[in-house]
């Protein structure tokens, strides 16, 4: 099967000429491609049907490096978040619910940038550990011994107002933004910056209480003794209502079937470059407390050859005070805070038979629910990475010009 690209490149003043209707989820082919972006000879493409995940790479001399084992809005290049107070199944997911059910939205197109606009997370479906979606309205779930009309929350929903989309409508919103870096500040190679928020904006409500204390999820060795570091000021305890041991995974994802990459170039600590075999997990090249982590994986051990993508995670303001604190009535920020406690990378050639994985992984202290905030206050989990293509050297040198510039 040949995969669909639906380019919507048709612009009004910067804009494309309708809007995707908002569905928290809705049935779709994952495999459709409804916008492009291209960094010299590196194409990215998004769908949205499917939150604005990635589920398209096209790499000179490879194509498109996603197809039938990674065109899912499970496995596309997007991120997620769980916390272990919750069992680590509330997990907002930017792609939708499962892997044809996915978040239908807006995505505009201008000129070197592609904006994926604000709207609702969806909960995944909870990885066949735990049912909680007792409607199957809209799209079944994973779980087949269930009728169709149960789950296991211990929640009364036989009325339950907007049935199957009260249950997955999280209390998260993403927004997410995918920009042409090539010819900025002297990059002269391939080059996507892509930066995202996810915005803890609603109060808690029906879809966290299916995950709250009480239920064989929980896990209260995970609570915070404070959730803040800096900001906002005083003890905020860690409650069922907010997220403890925050996990925060972005990924890319492509079928062995279309490259199968023989080398992870990855930086150290100390800032120089090793290369060792991908025969699995990247092992060592761990930062802790928000630090810049960068890794290159590539057909060739010399840097000056071969086909090879990078991605690269700056030591930004953004990346060190990933929680910020935002006025909901002005967007400004009123307070950031550093409540990282890990960063490490993925970098896994065999995933499975037939997919690889990379990206980044972090552990944060939590976020804090907006019904103990200051009013009009609402916290979000902000984020930014490059991907890059050329030869590792060439990935190397534009690290070296990015991060001169602090990322971004």
């Amino acid at each position: 099967m040949q995969k669909c690209t639906i380019v919507l490149a048709m612009l009004v003043l910067g804009e494309t000429l309708y809007a995707k209707p908002f569905r928290i989820i809705a049935p779709s082919n994952p495999r459709i491609t409804t916008h492009q972006l291209k960094s010299g000879d590196l194409t990215i493409g998004l769908t949205d049907n499917g939150g604005g995940v990635i589920n398209q790479v096209i790499i000179p001399g490879l194509g498109d490096i996603m197809d039938q084992a990674t065109d899912m809005y499970g496995r596309a290049g997007q991120v997620a978040i769980r916390d272990a107070s919750h069992g680590g199944r509330y997990n907002p997911t930017q792609a939708g619910f499962n892997e044809r059910l996915g978040t239908q939205c807006e995505i505009i197109q201008a000129n070197d940038r592609l904006v994926v606009k604000p709207r609702g997370m969806a909960l995944w479906h909870g990885d066949r550990q735990y049912d909680f979606t007792q409607w199957e309205n809209i799209g079944n779930d994973p779980y087949g011994n269930d009728g169709g009309n149960s789950d296991v929350d211990g929640l009364d929903e036989a009325k339950l107002a907007g049935k199957q989309k009260t249950e997955v409508y999280s209390e998260f919103d993403y927004y997410g933004v995918y920009e042409n870096y090539m010819g900025k500040h002297g990059i002269c190679t391939p080059a996507i910056r892509h930066y995202f928020e996810i915005r803890f904006i609603r109060p808690p409500g029906h879809t966290l209480k299916q995950f709250r204390k009480g239920t064989k999820l929980w896990n209260s060795d995970a609570l915070q003794e404070d959730i803040s570091k800096s900001a906002p000021e005083g003890i905020h305890a860690g409650t069922d209502k907010d997220l403890n041991e925050l996990k925060a995974v972005w990924s890319l994802r492509h079928d062995r079937s279309k490259w199968t990459y023989k080398f992870v170039h990855f930086r150290k600590k100390d800032g120089t470059w090793a290369v060792e075999k991908a025969t699995g997990p990247v092992s060592g090249n761990i930062t802790k407390a928000g630090g810049t982590t960068a890794f290159v994986i590539a057909d060739s051990s010399d840097p000056a050859e071969g086909i090879a993508l990078g991605l690269y995670r700056p030591e930004s303001d953004i990346n060190l005070n990933t929680i910020i604190g935002i006025n909901e009535e002005t967007g400004s920020i009123v307070y950031k805070d550093n409540r990282t406690e890990d960063i490490s990378v993925i970098a896994t050639s065999k995933r499975t038979p037939v997919m690889s994985k990379y990206g980044f992984s972090g552990t944060f202290s939590g976020m804090i629910n907006r019904t103990r905030l200051q009013p009009g206050i609402y916290e979000a989990f902000r984020s930014e990475f490059y991907i890059l293509s050329g030869t590792p050297q060439e990935i190397m040198e534009t690290i070296k010009i990015l991060e001169a510039k602090k990322g971004s």
